[in-house]
């Protein structure tokens, strides 16, 4: 049993790899192509656009890993059944579950790297390219750290713990500075929202520099008529689904306390676990095509069919992902829906192998 273990676990990992490989190049190559359209802006050249692709490919193949795993086993398990393979293995005694079971030792293999990925190499790869994207569009006007985002805008340096789009920043620091480059004024706020143009400080802690005291005010919110361009901006914006777990929580909770809509950021940190979960779905739902095309002559249409689900699992998450923001359902339920309907679907079709 263990070797039989260990030969299904390889051929299932080195076929998904491969399947990844082919769907993490195409989507590279298209990034590539994508990034062309700001190649020549400040100092954003093809060398830069292509190195930030390639910091860009973890996570590429974190938002692909459930489509490969599906494409993937379907073509290893299904060339064990073209070669007669797998009905050898059902011969010696092992049933349909039971092959299922091995499969799914490679699958929780697969699902600590999805998660490994998401949550370290992942965002690391982001926040790399992003500090090489920004540094060369816009030159020195913004730079990007572990620390968040520094802008300068006039007279003003601003620190930004995230830019959450043109509209939003959360843990904003203004240094403001007067013409003998001498600091003024700081102000702390826990976020800054925009309004076409306008922008309001909330939480803030305001620190009016003199020459011989310093005086500081509290208050609840306040106009902050800076001059940051929304083309900064978007540059500098920061996707839920390229942040960490433990960033999402802390922001969701930020939200929260000051009763804004959280939603979305909810739904990337439930999505976070269930990707991996999404990885051992797909590895079942392969079964039911590899063995039915054991038994009929249609094997080559089952499988393109299996490909075709796995590719609509995709569609169909996010859609679901989507529709659930829209409707207000709760955000664990939009991430847990697409996984469970398609594990039902996969238990369904293994029965009635």
């Amino acid at each position: 049993m263990r070797i039989l273990d260990r030969y299904l676990l390889l051929h299932v990992l080195a076929g998904t790899a491969l399947a990844l490989l082919v769907l993490v190049s195409l989507d590279g190559l298209f990034g590539f192509l994508k990034e062309l359209e700001d190649v020549g802006r400040g100092g954003y050249g093809h060398a830069q656009a292509l190195l930030y692709v390639l910091f860009t490919l973890p996570a590429r193949a974190y938002q692909y890993a459930p489509p490969a795993v599906l494409i993937g086993s379907l073509m290893s398990l299904g060339a064990l059944a073209a070669q007669n393979e797998l009905l050898a293995i059902r011969a010696a005694g092992l049933s349909v579950w039971g092959i299922a079971g091995s499969v799914l030792k490679a699958g929780l293999i697969m699902a600590v790297a999805v998660l490994l990925l998401g949550e370290q190499l992942a965002p690391l790869g982001q926040e790399k390219g992003r500090q090489l994207r920004t540094q060369a569009i816009s030159g020195r006007l913004a730079v990007q750290g572990s620390s968040g985002v520094w802008m300068r805008a006039g007279d003003e340096f601003i620190r930004a713990r995230v830019v959450l789009g043109s509209e939003r920043m959360l843990d904003v620091r203004v240094f403001r500075f007067d013409q003998g480059h001498r600091l003024r004024e700081v102000l702390t706020a826990g976020s800054a929202a925009g309004d076409g143009g306008h922008w309001r400080l909330r939480d803030v802690q305001r620190l009016v520099v003199g020459r011989e005291s310093v005086r500081r005010e509290q208050l609840a919110s306040m106009d902050w008529p800076t001059r940051i361009s929304d083309e900064m901006l978007a540059v500098l914006r920061v996707e839920p689904r390229d942040m960490r777990a433990r960033d999402l929580y802390t922001y969701v909770r930020y939200l929260r306390d000051n009763r804004l809509d959280s939603r979305q950021y909810e739904l990337a940190f439930w999505n976070r676990f269930v990707a991996p979960l999404s990885s051992l779905v797909m590895l079942l739902l392969a079964l039911p095509f590899v063995f039915g095309s054991q038994r009929s002559g249609g094997a080559g249409q089952r499988l393109f069919l299996g490909v075709l689900l796995g590719l609509g699992y995709f569609l169909v998450a996010r859609l679901l992902n989507q529709a659930g923001l829209v409707l207000g359902l709760p955000p664990l339920l939009s991430a847990v829906a697409p996984p469970a309907v398609f594990l039902l679907l996969a238990v369904a079709l293994l029965r009635r192998v």
